[in-house]
């Protein structure tokens, strides 16, 4: 019998010609093949294609979105408080919960910066894609009223259990909010994972009050890491990543959803790093560890969060570099339907 997984391999087509799926220019350029490097969810490779003119770069074809659902392990949105287990692993599910909270930090002071240019706003925010509700529950503690919204049953129950946040399921496009309006919408590693951004950014833009903003955060498909690493880089994440963004295919379809927004490649410390550090080892990353369930082997989990944790320290003063010179891996936007933020 073939699985969803074995119908969705897409090796390279030379003859194909597919136009990009953000600006329509055509043909894209055949690129590489990538494959499924952190989970090992879906077997083959995958076809990845590079815009001539906005230098995205997409699946072709894009899996199905049933498909694609089958390449996300359920510890994807995080793992649950361990109730039972070693006193070592409830140490380090500490530590690592520490550190999340720290790494989301960042997002919380952008999103700060973005509403103190709206002095007279509420702080009404919703996270689409909020995942198990770290970043929400940081933003809270910055006087946010939290709100959010994952597909993943898993991701809502935790979120609910963990932090009491009003999170609910459904997909993008669902009614869940209707007679609801938010000051801030934000979107953090969400449109590179949706074969219809366009869809989204509609639906986003449907929820926000008149003059709110929307904060994006995706991966930079231009970074000088992205050009160092190729097919083995982080941030494609075959095959999750859909479509990967450069600076002007994320401007193109924004400026396309009629949003005016001020763009910027900015250092994230949950991210930056971390990119480089698991496009080098990709075994090691923690993610990954825990959706093959190695975790469980409790002294190799602590030697690879070692090795991990060193890794991630000797490439920070690089991240740090690549994002000072205007070349960092994440693109960040505030994005407002009516005004531009200043």
């Amino acid at each position: 019998m073939t699985s969803q997984a074995e119908t969705a391999r897409c090796p390279i087509d030379s003859s194909a010609e597919p136009a990009c799926p953000i600006c329509g220019a055509h043909p894209a350029v055949a690129r590489f093949e990538g494959k499924d490097q952190l989970f090992g969810l879906a077997p083959g490779r995958f076809a990845l294609f590079r815009c001539p003119s906005c230098g995205c770069i997409f699946q072709n074809p894009i899996p199905e979105p049933s498909v694609l659902a089958g390449f996300y392990p359920k510890a994807y949105w995080g793992t649950g408080d361990p109730v039972q287990g070693s006193r070592w692993a409830r140490l380090f599910y500490r530590m690592e919960n520490a550190y999340r909270e720290l790494s989301v930090a960042g997002h919380a002071r952008f999103l700060d910066s973005c509403a103190r240019k709206r002095p007279s706003a509420g702080k009404r925010l919703l996270d689409i894609g909020c995942g198990d509700g770290v970043f929400l529950h940081v933003a809270r503690k910055h006087g946010f009223i939290p709100y959010g919204m994952d597909w993943s049953v898993q991701a809502v129950e935790r979120a609910r259990a963990r932090y009491g946040l009003d999170v609910r399921g459904g997909e993008i496009g669902a009614g869940i909010w209707n007679g609801m309006r938010f000051d801030f919408v934000s979107m953090f590693h969400v449109l590179e994972h949706l074969p219809d951004p366009r869809a989204a950014l509609s639906y986003a833009k449907e929820l926000l009050q008149p003059g709110g903003a929307l904060i994006i955060q995706v991966p930079n498909a231009s970074s000088l890491q992205a050009r160092i690493f190729g097919a083995r880089w982080y941030g494609l994440d075959v095959p999750r990543h859909v479509v990967n963004y450069t600076p002007k295919a994320l401007r193109f379809i924004l400026r396309e959803a009629g949003f005016q927004f001020r763009l910027s490649s900015r250092f994230s410390l949950r991210d930056n790093p971390a990119s480089i550090a698991s496009s080098l080892l990709p075994r090691l990353d923690p993610k990954g560890r825990k959706a093959r369930e190695l975790q469980s082997r409790p002294v190799f989990n602590a030697a690879a969060e070692m090795a991990y944790l060193g890794l991630y320290s000797l490439v920070l003063p690089a991240a740090y570099l690549e994002s000072a010179c205007g070349f960092g891996e994440t693109l960040w936007a505030c994005a407002q339907g009516d005004k531009i933020v200043e």
